[in-house]
């Protein structure tokens, strides 16, 4: 017998063909009958109970994020002014 033989490999590459084939064609929707649905008979639109929450998470990163800045900056002000002063006392000593 002269024999017809299929190692896995051969199967496995038959089988993902098939699945590659096949998934496409049942994703498929069903038509409509004249192609054209009108909004109204649609699903209701999306409604999400947390936006508000999304926002003000938003809203309170975007606050947070001005106040470190604006305590980094008083921060490098006072820094500058000792710096100054230190100059001046330098400037002095010489």
């Amino acid at each position: 017998m002269s024999g017809f033989r299929i190692n896995r490999g051969q199967l496995a590459a038959v089988l993902i063909g098939l699945l590659v084939w096949a998934v496409p064609m049942f994703a498929q929707q069903p038509p409509t009958p004249d192609g054209f649905v009108p909004m109204s008979e649609l699903a209701n639109r999306e409604v999400l109970p947390a936006t508000p929450l999304v926002f003000y998470a938003y809203g309170f990163v975007w606050v947070a994020l001005m106040v470190y800045v604006w305590s980094i900056w008083r921060r490098l002000m006072r820094v500058e002014q000792d710096l100054d002063a230190v100059r001046k006392r330098l400037e002095t000593q010489r």
